[in-house]
């Protein structure tokens, strides 16, 4: 008799153990979700007060004034976060207009079908590629270090913000893609050639996308010169990749015998704004 009354309670404290857990699984359920919501928020914590604002190229605020590019980047010193943005929809592009432009060296002008076609997303805000121009050396400087080069991917939103993407260069490999481009440019200056060959930009991006920089600053042209001080227009929203692209010695000389003086600005005060860093992890 004992034996079947132990037995009983053991089952009615084992249902009970069983509700308990039934009733655990909703607020485990909730957790979960809420934790895949948080990581997924993390995952777009785009830093919030990078301005997208459309700029300004007279009568420039104070603000925009003191928050000029190309800065000296410290990564050791910069703001970690992560993020999935930029998503870039880079592709092929007609090179339509390859231009020896005065100011900005080699620059290839984007057609309206190809800015249509070539953008990139910032917090669900579409940027259109309206050109990408070549610097030498680098305009932006890592710990003090300049690169060989620097090519810039101007974005324009629709409210004419900007967002920039600016790919370093070293020497070293050779690269078929800069040298596609370096010889089909004009000799002389402000002159156009349409050779109307497709072109696929996005291997000109570094292979790792996901590690940056980012921070707001301002165009570097047309006072691009290395002691110009003159306030360009912004706010410029920059995204510089921590990765780089390489060419060989050649190539770079084959630029500059075209190219021959070098058309970057000089680095100016960080006048306390955040650099942020993406990961990519």
């Amino acid at each position: 008799m004992r034996k079947k009354v132990n037995l009983s309670l053991a089952l009615k404290s084992n249902a009970r153990k069983i509700v308990v857990m039934l009733g655990l699984i909703p607020a485990l359920l909730l957790t979960s979700c809420q934790s895949d919501n948080e990581t997924l928020h993390e995952l777009n914590s785009y830093p919030s007060d990078i301005i997208s604002t459309p700029i300004s190229t007279s009568n420039i605020p104070a603000a925009v004034a003191e928050a000029q590019t190309p800065i000296n980047i410290e990564p050791s010193k910069a703001v970690v976060f992560h993020s999935i943005d930029p998503t870039i929809h880079y592709g092929a592009v007609t090179l339509s207009s390859v231009q020896n432009n005065a100011g900005e060296n080699l620059r290839v002008n984007v057609s309206g079908t190809d800015s249509f076609n070539n953008y990139i997303t910032v917090n669900g805000k579409k940027y259109n590629l309206v050109n990408f121009h070549f610097h030498y050396s680098s305009e932006h400087t890592v710990d003090g270090k300049y690169s060989t080069m620097e090519i810039h991917f101007v974005n324009v939103a629709a409210d004419n913000s900007y967002a920039v993407l600016g790919v370093l260069v070293d020497l070293g490999s050779g690269n078929t893609l800069l040298q596609n481009l370096f010889s089909q440019s004009p000799v002389n200056n402000n002159a156009i050639n349409s050779p109307n060959t497709t072109f696929d930009i996005s291997g000109l991006l570094p292979t790792n996308s996901r590690e940056y920089f980012t921070y707001n600053g301002s165009l570097t042209t047309p006072n691009f010169g290395a002691n110009s001080s003159i306030t360009n227009g912004g706010p410029v929203t920059w995204f510089v990749f921590k990765n780089k692209q390489q060419l060989s010695a050649d190539q770079f000389n084959s630029y500059k015998s075209i190219y021959t003086e070098p058309n970057f600005r000089a680095i100016q005060p960080l006048n306390g704004r955040k650099v942020y860093m993406n990961p990519g992890n």
